[in-house]
């Protein structure tokens, strides 16, 4: 299967990024909602200048940015593609080893890269518990004899796909709190309606100090 390591976002920040979002890059939308006119347009070509239009416009949508669907929002931590099923059942036990804080972070600037064509929200000032768990869940898949990129990190939550320099500036810059208090290994699905990330396995995060200490200091991890 196709899957990667990362971060959920709640129900109320992606409702959150997603209505920046809107009102940020008013022109981009939906997927399903573009498809939806090209479709209507497309039953009112008719003959062969209807047939001519209709190729036209399915080229121009096939390059046309789209929004990406919020209930897809996450944060990768560690992309690992294919693997199979002896590569996931000793991941899943390289993960349970690990331990680490939950934290929180803010999604606020936004980028374009050219290579994948995604416009994205980020952490301007990532967290070092974030960026130590990416490190560690890289680890873990190398243990797993997964292979796994050797670029650095850059923590992002892709908000609009097939982006180019040619989409225009968001209005103003999102300011979205993020709230990890768990990691997940995610499955990459496609279906007819497009991408899916099921959750297969989620990882609590948690404060390592003692019982008394996080009583101390008002902490519950449960």
């Amino acid at each position: 299967m196709r899957c990667f390591i990362g971060l959920d976002l709640h129900s109320t920040e992606k409702l959150a990024l997603d209505s920046w979002r809107q009102q940020a890059l008013p022109e981009v939308t939906a997927r399903n909602m573009f498809t939806l006119s090209e479709s209507r347009a497309q039953n009112e070509g008719r003959g062969k200048k209807g047939k001519e239009s209709k190729g036209k416009r399915r080229d121009a949508g096939a390059s046309q940015p789209y929004a990406v669907n919020a209930a897809n929002y996450h944060m990768t931590l560690c992309f690992l593609g294919f693997i199979t099923h002896r590569q996931h059942e000793a991941l899943v036990a390289e993960l349970d080893t690990l331990v680490h804080s939950p934290f929180s972070l803010t999604l606020d600037t936004t980028g374009i890269w050219n290579g994948p064509k995604i416009l994205f929200a980020a952490p301007e000032s990532p967290p070092a518990e974030l960026m130590a768990l990416a490190k560690s869940t890289r680890k873990a898949a190398r243990a797993a004899a997964i292979e796994v990129d050797g670029k650095g990190f850059a923590p992002h939550v892709t908000v609009i796909r097939k982006a180019t320099v040619a989409l225009p500036v968001p209005l103003y810059t999102p300011h979205v709190e993020m709230h990890a208090s768990a990691f997940h290994l995610f499955e990459s699905v496609s279906t007819p309606q497009g991408v899916t990330y099921p959750i297969r396995q989620s990882w609590n995060l948690r404060h390592n100090m003692s019982v008394r200490e996080k009583l101390r200091r008002g902490i519950n991890d449960e």
